[in-house]
């Protein structure tokens, strides 16, 4: 396991002393700093999928069944084996079950929040958002700041469909570091460049802190290259839209028909194919967000979301089974066929195959997490309520161990009996597979000295 290393906040002295080491060796701050995030001979060609289960799904009836528990609690599904002798998951996924030895799962995870709100800020970012709403920024808008882009002219962070509010927040790194979002359904020309456009909001954002900075130009730790480059996010945005690349990179229906219909024939699998795209085009980072029409939580009793608080078994099957009597299920949500569990089992599976077989599985990161568990009593409208007290969470992929499980809960699902694992733990791991150092502090501009990461590396998750 990592250990921690010395704590890195520097006394004005030392960062002066730094500004002038830097600029002795030719590098800007941002660079210098970038240098000393990245871990000594880490790949720095790593990329990571993350694919945020909006809601929060039942570990119950994913990734850790308790066929021996009493009804109330079991639920209606078995357990399935799997590619990995002794280790079992839900039955209703069977195509994940033939794949265990390329993941591992951690069954240990634990929340502090049930709040879809704070628990997704957390999960995230790793961070616990402080009083007052100010939202730290996620993975990949920090991992946008310490890496850099790539490739030049493909963003380093996306958002599919969007960079939803409780969940991909730039924080105080600003607008230069925001997700690109792509909204609409990536099978529909429209839904590509044409909505990957910059936001009115973003703009000003961005034109607000040149402004903040130049005011402030004198302070040794902005440099003009410093200003020039918080303006990158509007030239990305223009070479995006004019790069040919990127714009194949968008364009999904180059697969085959057949790969496209083994990822699903939906909106949700067809992004998660738009990902592997994006991450071959040379993407750093990409969240899936599996709330369907954009936002969390509105249309219909789960919007597309695993907050399976009524019907669990039917609704996570198919969203035709959610009824009608229920306030807010919509028509649209009543028509839109499979539910989440058989999407996931089929875009999660075949995204696996796809990268293994591209040869990015050892360069990509997968991490598919929600905010928090369900309670293991199933409720009087037979849903499960929200839970942080137990989840679980499956990684794969950029040296993570396979056919792993790591960490157990106790008979009952209720809470983990080996050593929790939180979401500082899970950020200090991602951080870790993508060639940082969990235990930098980085230096935002106008903010205070920040950790990336408060956990520890995840015992036993590398291989």
């Amino acid at each position: 396991m990592m250990r921690p290393t010395k704590n890195r906040q520097l006394s004005p002295n030392r960062r002066q002393a730094i500004q002038i080491g830097a600029g002795l060796f030719g590098l800007t701050l941002p660079q210098f700093l970038r240098a000393a995030a990245e871990i000594p001979g880490a790949r720095k060609d790593i990329s990571c999928i993350f694919i945020f289960l909006a809601g929060g799904p039942s570990h119950f009836e994913t990734f850790d069944p308790k066929p021996n528990a009493p009804a109330e609690i079991r639920g209606l599904w078995k357990p399935t084996a799997t590619s990995v002798p002794g280790t079992f998951i839900c039955e209703k996924m069977p195509l994940m079950a033939r794949r265990m030895h390329k993941v591992t799962i951690v069954r240990s995870w634990q929340g502090r929040s049930g709040s879809h709100s704070t628990g997704s800020q957390h999960v995230a970012s790793g961070m616990e958002s402080p009083t007052g709403g100010q939202y730290y920024p996620n993975f990949g808008c920090v991992v946008s700041a310490l890496l850099g882009n790539k490739v030049s002219g493909v963003p380093a962070h996306f958002g599919l469909p969007v960079a939803a509010r409780y969940t991909d927040p730039a924080g105080y790194l600003g607008a230069a570091h925001a997700a690109f979002d792509i909204k609409g359904d990536p099978i529909d020309d429209s839904a590509g460049l044409t909505k990957l456009t910059l936001a009115q909001k973003r703009f000003e954002d961005r034109q607000s802190i040149l402004r903040q900075l130049d005011n402030l130009g004198r302070l040794a730790d902005v440099h003009d290259s410093d200003l020039q480059s918080v303006d990158k996010f509007g030239g990305e945005a223009i070479e995006l839209l004019t790069s040919g690349g990127m714009r194949n990179a968008l364009n999904v229906n180059d697969e085959p028909a057949a790969l496209r219909e083994r990822y699903g024939d939906n909106l949700y699998g067809r992004r998660v194919l738009l990902a592997r795209r994006l991450i071959e085009a040379g993407a750093r980072f990409v969240t899936i967000n599996q709330a369907v029409q954009g936002g969390l939580f509105g249309a219909g009793p789960t919007n597309g979301t695993w907050d399976n608080h009524h019907l669990l078994f039917e609704s996570m099957m198919s969203f035709a089974n959610e009824p009608p009597t229920i306030p807010g299920a919509y028509k649209w949500h009543r028509e839109r066929g499979p539910g989440n569990l058989p999407q996931l089992d089929m875009s999660l599976s075949t995204l696996l195959d796809d990268l293994d077989d591209r040869g990015l599985l050892s360069t990509t990161l997968v991490v598919a997490m929600g905010e928090f568990g369900r309670t293991p009593k199933i409720n009087k409208d037979a849903g499960r309520d929200h839970y942080p007290a137990a989840g679980s969470v499956l990684l794969a992929g950029a040296g993570i161990a396979e056919g792993a499980v790591i960490g157990a809960t106790d008979k009952h699902g209720t809470e983990p009996k080996t050593r929790p694992w939180r979401p500082e733990d899970f950020a200090a791991s991602i951080y870790r597979a993508l060639g940082l150092d969990p235990h930098t502090t980085h230096f935002p501009r106008l903010v205070r000295p920040t950790p990336i990461a408060k956990g520890t590396v995840i015992d036993g998750l590398f291989a």
